[in-house]
């Protein structure tokens, strides 16, 4: 017989032991305090649901197929108090479900476990088995699945604030774009009007740095921080232009071209005003035009507007007053403020100015100012204003017949119906009178 030869270390049989970490223990304190389905869950998969509203905002995304797959192994029942959702799908099973490899699927449940989605329960063996007896589980090794029943609130919690923040994200990037849009404006317009644009442009150029990669950013305090810039540069840039706005003739000499829809000139304007002063000058340099045609079907004893008359129909312009007893350039300052409150902008209101002069352009506000929030529809009070002008372009537009409508509203508010009918028929005298 031949020499036998035998080994000098015998072979040791490997145990195959799970390594554990923190969060495998976390995971299994999670299963014993969790006894059946949180308040409010009737049935196991509001807890997947939960789940997937949660996991992108949780870094769990990857994770959702195999929780997804290992829940199609459980059942209601399982979730009782005094049982335990454990499931024993193979490996070989789940890899057919998620189409991946067994090693794959090895990879996703060691980090499901080290997420504290799922605890493991392993035999001597390592094999997952269990017994069904009338849908109730008799014993089983396997994967349990009540952490997910333990951290529903987190759940829910993480998903409202992740949405929050990333509505928060949107509200600050459309912040952004809008400021550096802004921006491009400002620099438009100091090239149109021959300014200095040096330092526009420069400012433009850092807003386009501070607004690139927006849609990768997620953190809003990171985007707060650059919204924060972007609005100091956009103020920075407005008050560049403060000096042209300023020193240009808001009413603008465009104003004599423009029909007056109201009485511009008052009686009780003294002969050494300026408002006087410039329009003998201009008396004296061209004659008197007649008035436009479209003009003749204005009625001749439309009576004067008054401030105070204005501000008693459009409530609105009296918030912004310094005074008790207001004149036209009163109203005209308020209307202005009155203009920003309802959101027009400022080029808007300057355009208004110059096409209808500044009394008229705070008739238009007045007007404005008295329809109902739900009267403009998507336009808004800026877009109305905008077709006032274009009206007012082609000469269409009759601002007394709005001032007319007020005084029926008031009249009608305080006389009836009757009251507004007296005041159509009566005369002019006698509605200033009333008025």
């Amino acid at each position: 017989m031949g020499n036998v030869e035998t080994q000098a270390f015998p072979r040791q049989v490997a145990c195959g032991l799970r390594k554990l970490t923190a969060n495998h223990l976390l995971a299994a304190r999670l299963a014993e305090r969790a006894r059946g389905l949180p308040p409010g869950v009737k049935h196991p998969n509001q807890l997947l649901a939960a789940l997937r509203r949660a996991a992108p905002y949780l870094g769990h995304h990857g994770l959702l197929p195999l929780i997804e797959a290992l829940f199609r192994w459980t059942q209601p029942q399982d979730w009782a108090p005094e049982q335990e959702p454990i499931v024993w799908p193979s490996n070989e099973e789940l890899s057919t479900a998620l189409g991946c490899s067994e090693r794959h699927v090895s990879r996703l449940i060691a980090a499901a476990i080290e997420a504290r989605l799922i605890v493991a329960k392993d035999g001597s063996d390592r094999r997952r088995r269990g017994l069904r007896e009338n849908g109730r589980i008799l014993w089983a090794w396997g994967l349990n699945l009540r952490p997910m029943a333990g951290r529903y609130l987190e759940f829910q919690e993480a998903a409202q604030a992740g949405e929050e923040a990333r509505r928060q994200c949107r509200i600050l990037r459309r912040e952004a774009r809008a400021a550096r849009q802004s921006l491009e404006q400002f620099h438009d317009f100091a090239e149109t009007q021959g300014l200095e644009a040096g330092a526009l442009a420069a400012w433009q150029e850092q807003a386009a740095r501070l607004c690139a990669n927006l849609n990768r950013i997620e953190d809003p305090a990171e985007l707060e921080t650059r919204v924060t810039a972007l609005r100091a540069l956009v103020a920075e840039g407005m008050a560049s232009l403060e000096p042209a706005m300023e020193n240009g003739n808001m009413s603008g000499s465009a104003d004599s071209d423009v029909r007056p829809i109201l009485l511009t000139k008052q009686p009780t304007d003294p002969e050494g005003t300026t408002v006087a002063a410039q329009e003998e000058a201009r008396g004296e340099r061209q004659p008197p035009s007649p008035p436009p045609a479209a003009h003749a079907d204005m009625p001749e004893t439309v009576p004067t507007l008054s401030p105070a008359e204005l501000v008693r129909l459009a409530p609105g312009v009296a918030s912004y007053l310094v005074t008790d007893q207001p004149h036209w350039g009163d109203v005209a300052d308020a209307a202005e403020l009155l203009a920003k409150h309802l959101g027009i902008p400022r080029h808007l209101y300057a355009g208004a100015c110059q096409q209808l002069g500044r009394r008229g352009a705070a008739v238009a506000i007045a007007v404005i100012s008295t329809k109902p929030p739900g009267y403009f529809h998507s336009a808004g009070p800026g877009g109305y204003l905008r077709g006032m002008l274009r009206r007012a372009q082609a000469g269409a537009l009759h601002l007394e017949r709005s001032i007319f409508g007020l005084r029926d509203a008031r009249d009608a508010a305080r006389f009836g119906t009757r009251g507004v009918m007296t005041n159509r028929l009566a005369g002019p005298w006698q509605r200033r009178a009333w008025s």
